[in-house]
């Protein structure tokens, strides 16, 4: 015996409500996803793809390093914190006019802090004894490259550099990240 039309509307009505209403949940879940995800999309650093006040020229004097610190921006999932330290270098300034370079301070061998000895008129690494000379160049020790340079630019008297990081151990120069 077939139902009576009524039972089968019905039927059809309820069918209808629940994929509607599914439908429109479905529409409310996805923003809502998205934002939740939002920050895994998003760079969690900002400032290292692009160069940072560091110090002015006037402060480095020829055969002098100077150990500066490049600040940026981090955030954090929905947070966001300024005046991060993102890293340091050293500016280095062979003669009175030569320009200044930047080298990152840490050692390509393991990723030890490099410092300058004043007395020898190198830098040091105190981890397995590499050193380097102003230029950067690798004297002795395991380091499988000199100084990793970073890009710096003259914006009137104030140096800017990009800073940023560098693979450790291997001969070639390979940004991170």
């Amino acid at each position: 015996m077939a139902e009576p039309p009524t039972e089968a509307r019905r039927a059809f009505l309820a069918t209808l409500t629940a994929a509607l209403g599914a439908a429109a949940g479905a529409l409310a879940l996805i923003p809502g996803l998205g934002f939740l995800a939002g920050p895994l999309k998003r760079a969690t650093i900002r400032g290292a793809d692009q160069p940072l006040r560091v110090a002015s020229d006037r402060e480095v004097q020829p055969g002098k390093p100077v150990r500066v610190i490049a600040v940026g921006q981090r955030d954090d999932a929905w947070l966001r914190l300024d005046h991060v330290t993102l890293g340091s270098c050293w500016l280095v300034r062979s003669t009175e006019i030569a320009p200044v370079r930047a080298f990152s301070t840490v050692c390509p061998h393991l990723g030890c802090g490099v410092d300058w000895n004043e007395k020898t008129g190198k830098f040091d690494c105190p981890c397995h004894a590499s050193s380097f000379d102003l230029e950067g160049r690798c004297l002795s020790g395991p380091s499988p490259r000199g100084l990793d340079e970073l890009d710096v630019h003259a914006d009137g008297h104030d140096l800017l550099v990009r800073y940023q990081r560098f693979r450790n151990g291997t001969p070639k120069k390979e940004p991170i990240g």
